[in-house]
């Protein structure tokens, strides 16, 4: 221990004479190249985070101008505001439950209020939509083939509105390659109606009920108010311990598809 210390002595004195500057020099260049050695391995040894993924796409499909809103606009908001890819498609003009031009008017203003990139409307007969179940399929395909959706949400099985119940069997055909499809809830689905997958939209409900006024054509009907909107909102929250939520049916769902929203 003595001979450990004479000789730290020893050195510093060493280093104080007026020759030591050469050594001084060399010592604090291999101070720094040890510095930055050990730097590098402490960034290399540290955990990186994963890159962010891109932006799921989600594609909607209701019946007619307003089911998308009504059935799942506050998700649809979320999702676009979490920065995901929403595209709305309806598979009517809903000529049979009041004026066409109108109600596709309101549908592109409702599904431009939620913030939707895309929008678009078909013309199969409304009331009457399984008589086209081929060319429905067919429409759904090539929508799918286009936008590459991660998940595709549409009506359940157990919705007793015919249409509604037309557009889920396409979807299913439609999607069948498709990892993951969720059914809505509808105004007119069947006691039947099962959600096991929930979306917290404590903040997007009062946006959902703005969507579905922006449908004034259909504004008499009883479920088109935003007291039963968040009614069932506040439901479907109290299933899962939240405020509020939509709840969906899960016909099939892989779990890198839905992201974080």
């Amino acid at each position: 221990m003595a001979g450990n210390l004479v000789l730290l002595l020893s050195v510093i004195g060493y280093l104080s004479t007026p020759d030591s500057a050469e050594l001084w020099a060399g010592f604090a260049i291999i101070t720094a190249i040890w510095l930055f050695m050990f730097s590098m391995v402490s960034i290399f040894l540290q955990r990186r985070p994963q890159r962010k993924e891109r932006p799921k796409r989600f594609l909607a499909v209701g019946a007619h101008p307003d089911d998308v809103e009504l059935a799942c606009g506050a998700t649809i908001a979320k999702l676009v505001d979490s920065g995901h890819e929403v595209r709305i498609m309806v598979m009517s003009q809903g000529e049979n439950g009041g004026n066409a031009p109108r109600r596709i008017r309101e549908a592109q203003r409702g599904a431009a209020y939620l913030g939707a990139q895309s929008h678009s409307v078909q013309d199969f007969c409304d009331t009457r939509l399984s008589e086209s179940s081929n060319d429905m399929v067919a429409a759904i395909e090539q929508e799918i083939t286009l936008f590459e959706p991660d998940v595709v949400l549409t009506h359940s099985a157990t919705d007793i509105h015919q249409d509604h119940e037309a557009v889920h069997r396409a979807v299913m055909r439609a999607g069948r390659k498709l990892p993951s499809i969720l059914c809505f809830e509808s105004p007119s689905v069947g006691h039947d109606f099962s959600p096991k997958f929930f979306v917290d939209v404590e903040k997007y409900t009062d946006i959902k009920v703005e969507a579905i006024k922006l449908h004034s054509d259909q504004r008499t009907k009883p479920y088109m108010t935003g007291t039963r909107t968040k009614a069932i909102a506040n439901f479907r929250g109290s299933q899962v311990k939240q405020k509020s939520a939509e709840g969906f049916e899960v016909m099939r769902l892989v779990s890198k598809t839905v992201g974080d929203f």
